[in-house]
């Protein structure tokens, strides 16, 4: 089974895991800019994918692990997995 990928505003990623629709959170470490990473929330249940975009533009919206970190924490994320670009 196949995973599908959404791109979301933050607006739309927050109200996805207050419901409980996402329930596993990664980060991913952008390919183009080094130690900023992007956001995946994923239901694995229904193999349904969301990344956080850039509100005007459709490109992964990207942070630095800090300000993430506290991203996250305020949505009440207690853990997340981190995946840094392959060397």
């Amino acid at each position: 089974m196949s995973t599908t990928f959404y791109k979301v505003k933050e607006g739309e990623f927050i109200r996805l895991f207050e419901t409980k629709t996402i329930t596993k959170i990664i980060v991913q470490e952008s390919i183009e800019q080094e130690l900023k990473f992007c956001v995946v929330g994923i239901n694995p249940e229904t193999n349904i994918a969301y990344a956080i975009r850039h509100g005007r533009i459709n490109e992964y919206r990207t942070w630095r692990s800090d300000n993430l970190a506290k991203f996250l924490k305020g949505l009440g994320v207690a853990s997340y997995e981190t995946q840094f670009k392959k060397l």
